[in-house]
């Protein structure tokens, strides 16, 4: 009968691909041929669920019995696992001693499970010597659309550890949770993967965000935001790739590739009248990486570009860490002429010290501060206090987040407040969107209507009562 099981079982394998032997060992199906199982199962929008079967001490049995007593062990637990399964349901031999059970309906899991686990520590002769061992499992159920087939067994595998760790012989189901995160990491490692041949086919593209004076609204900076148009999912935002560009080295590549948009959106712009202050997110890996400040500069400059409406933001968390490489790097932006921004202010707990060390002229605040201003007093006086702080060290703020009138209209009560930006004040939007926005502010232009230089200069400069964002000072980015 067990045989028959196992025979069985290779006998669907092989209707399913003909060119599948099945595990010569058990009989049972092969990994391949269970892996295109499940993925046709998630192609028709089913929820199947995958056991992932350790034994417990076969390594014992190999090394007191011998091999081929532990081979024998395999092929009896092989059966009995077989014997249980229900129509559609698949088992192969991942490799060793470890299994792997494919179940379209997912509401079975448990119930196999404890079945498998009976018959398993079920004692059996071998050789004339009586064997008992046991075996961990782990449960994954496919939440839902878009999981693949190699996600859903990584959770899976990652259950059966942690059944092991925990004490051997149990049963322990991956948390829906666990099982979309491996299936979101998977899908970013292989779209990180292809950012080199995004970049050589021309795929990045900037949006810029407008950043605003909080009275007359009026455009004083624009922020630099990448963008992936994925010639198959559309436009991509940086969270959707720079995680694990930043991990895997690749991030690079992306910064450099930012640096050089922007100055060829700059030039752009002054051929058409316009020259906006700048600015634009850098990683820390790049301003780690020895040699990086000079090729940064010539991007920067390239067409004869100055560097006095250039912004360039970092983490506050890692500006104002105990990183001699990196300050160096950030005095030789600002002795080059670049403003040096700190971005998201206020979420770590960098020492306020340190920032005299920092060639920083700008500060970013982080959202998080505008968030309960309209409904608790006490979030709006951490607020105006943090913009006195800010005040008092001589430096300008820009406040992230705005986006309801409420929150603008706290920030404009306050009065000390460089600029702002938000949802409210304008979304990222590619250039040519921005344009006309450009053209309304002073301080965008270049040159006036009737092409004298200077006036728009001076214009400028009269433009804010608060004297933020002048011709002389570029506006963080």
């Amino acid at each position: 009968m067990r045989r028959g099981a196992a025979r069985a079982l290779s006998a669907l394998a092989a209707s399913l691909d003909p060119t599948t032997d099945g595990d010569q060992l058990t009989g049972l199906a092969t990994r391949g041929t269970l892996m295109r199982h499940l993925e046709r199962l998630l192609e028709r929008g089913e929820h199947p669920a995958i056991l992932y079967v350790d034994l417990d001490d076969f390594k014992l049995v190999n090394d007191t019995l011998g091999h081929a007593a532990g081979d024998e062990l395999l092929r009896h637990i092989a059966g009995e696992m077989a014997r249980l399964l229900g129509p559609g349901d698949m088992i192969a031999r991942q490799g060793g001693d470890e299994f792997a059970l494919v179940l379209p309906s997912a509401g079975d899991a448990p119930a196999l499970a404890g079945r498998l686990r009976t018959a398993i520590t079920a004692p059996v002769s071998v050789r004339g010597v009586q064997l008992q061992v046991g075996g961990s499992i782990g449960i994954a159920v496919a939440p839902g659309d878009g999981l693949d087939a190699s996600s859903l067994l990584e959770a899976a595998d990652g259950a059966m550890y942690q059944a092991k760790v925990g004490g051997r012989d149990q049963i322990r189901r991956a948390a829906d949770s666990v099982t979309r995160d491996r299936q979101r990491d998977r899908a970013a490692l292989t779209l990180t993967a292809s950012l080199p041949a995004a970049i050589a086919r021309d795929e990045l593209r900037l949006h810029w965000q407008p950043i605003v004076e909080v009275d007359g609204l009026t455009i004083i900076g624009l922020e630099a935001l990448v963008r992936w148009e994925h010639p198959e999912r559309g436009l991509l935002y940086p969270g959707q790739f720079l995680p694990f560009a930043e991990t895997s080295g690749m991030i690079h590549a992306v910064d450099g590739w930012v640096a050089s948009a922007v100055a060829r959106q700059r030039v752009e712009w002054r051929m058409r009248g316009l020259d906006p202050y700048v600015g634009f997110n850098l990683s820390p890996q790049f301003a780690r990486l020895p040699g990086s400040l000079d090729p940064l500069l010539e991007r920067l400059t390239s067409g004869g570009l100055s560097l006095d409406r250039v912004t360039v933001e970092l983490t506050e968390s890692v500006a104002l860490g105990e990183d001699g490489r990196l300050l160096s790097f950030l005095h030789g932006l600002a002795n080059a002429g670049v403003t040096v921004s700190l971005d998201d202010f206020g979420r770590a707990y960098s020492s306020l010290d340190r920032l005299r060390d920092v060639p920083a002229k700008w500060i970013k605040l982080d959202r998080a501060f505008l968030d309960r201003v309209q409904e608790d007093a006490s979030a709006t006086d951490v607020l105006f206090a943090i913009l006195e702080l800010v005040r008092a060290l001589k430096l300008k703020l820009i406040v992230e987040g705005v986006e309801n009138p409420e929150q603008l209209e706290v920030l404009r009560s306050h009065g000390a407040l460089t600029g702002a930006q938000g949802f409210l004040l304008g979304r990222p939007a590619p250039a040519a969107a921005l344009e006309q926005r450009l053209r309304e502010s002073s301080r965008s232009r270049l040159l006036p209507a009737d092409g004298h230089a200077g006036e728009a200069r001076a214009a400028a400069a009269d433009t804010s009562s608060t004297g933020a964002g002048s011709s002389a000072e570029p506006v963080a980015g």
